[in-house]
């Protein structure tokens, strides 16, 4: 079973409007579990239209999160980001250190790791499945 996470996706856009990087901003996260492994980005969590997922392994566990566009005034970022992910297959995941202050130097931890990123879910379980 997967724990889902709340957090918030930041895009940062370069002087062209076109996506220079993408940021999820993650709450509850565990402290020291190590690093996000295995992320995979579905572009369509449960069939045509659903929520975008994020989903990775960290400590033992897999965590997910969903981007659900249709409340967003933009659907135009579902597709930009799916196309971000298809060009530079990597994922940046980023968290609220337990206990940070403003004072203290680093009030997150990041992490940039390669995700695999699939249109759907059968499409993922299909490749999964050809692998195995």
């Amino acid at each position: 079973m997967s724990i889902v996470l709340d957090g918030t996706v930041g895009i940062q856009r370069d002087d062209r409007g076109d996506i220079a990087n993408v940021v999820w901003f993650l709450y509850g996260l565990p402290q020291d579990d190590g690093e996000p492994r295995n992320a995979v980005f579905l572009n369509e969590s449960f069939g045509k239209n659903s929520p975008q997922m994020v989903s990775f392994d960290m400590g033992g566990e897999e965590y997910v999160i969903y981007a659900d566009w249709d409340q967003a005034p933009e659907r135009l970022k579902a597709h930009e980001l799916r196309n971000f992910y298809r060009k530079y297959g990597f994922i940046l995941i980023s968290s609220l250190r337990e206990n940070a202050t403003l004072e203290s130097e680093s009030l997150r931890r990041e992490w940039v790791t390669p995700v695999k990123c699939y249109d759907d879910y059968v499409t993922m379980i299909s490749d999964l499945a050809s692998v195995g």
